[in-house]
């Protein structure tokens, strides 16, 4: 595949986005792990109240994981996924968004962890720009599973470009793991996305997935 030139002409030109990706990277990881040590002595200030704290650490927690992203291999190992979408269901809500992870049993599946996150990150934002109220179910399986229900106008017919892309990476991601996503309407309105985890094809008729 033929990847864009820049276009400007003459020695100034840039070299092709595809060369120039690893130094971007690079670069993003000395920026990161800048705001990671800015965020650390902030953490120190006396004056922090109680709720500013927690902020605080979960803005280290999405530093922490955005540097593995970039700087750790992919590696398949026990996950508790219950305890992940704990955590990025607190950081949607810190940020104001209507997110709700309902309870149940711990979940437990290999998987990369960092793919996972990345997936349900994907999921959940689109779901929220959606419109509505989001909620994020887990349930043990086999095999596991992971659903994002949110209450906006439904698939196809919210804002132009909202779940187009980060769709597309989630569909790519689920693969990379062994998964499969499907999409269905809720009614009267709203979208279910279910993520199974470790089959070729999802189980219609599992009972904790219904």
């Amino acid at each position: 595949m033929d990847w864009p030139q820049d276009r400007r002409a003459g020695v100034g030109r840039r070299r092709s986005d595809r060369s120039e990706l690893p130094d971007l990277l690079h670069d993003l990881g000395h920026g990161l792990a800048t705001l990671a040590l800015l965020t650390e002595s902030v953490r120190g200030a006396a004056e922090l109240r109680p709720d500013t704290l927690t902020r605080v650490g979960l803005i280290e927690e999405q530093l922490a994981r955005l540097l593995a992203l970039l700087r750790e291999t992919p590696a398949i190992a026990p996950v508790d996924v219950r305890a992940l979408l704990t955590q990025l269901v607190s950081v949607a809500s810190a940020a104001g968004a209507p997110v709700t992870l309902a309870p149940g049993d711990p979940v437990v599946t290999p998987v990369d962890a960092r793919l996972l996150w990345r997936v349900v990150t994907n999921l959940v934002d689109n779901a929220v720009r959606a419109g509505g109220t989001v909620h994020v179910h887990a349930f043990p399986g086999p095999p596991a599973t992971i659903e994002v229900v949110d209450t906006g106008p439904g698939f196809g017919a919210g804002p132009p470009g909202v779940a187009g892309r980060g769709l597309a990476i989630v569909d790519s991601l689920v693969r990379t793991l062994g998964g499969t996503v499907r999409i269905t309407g809720e009614l009267p309105a709203g979208t279910r996305i279910r993520v199974t985890l470790g089959v070729v094809e999802p189980a219609e008729d599992t009972p904790e997935a219904r």
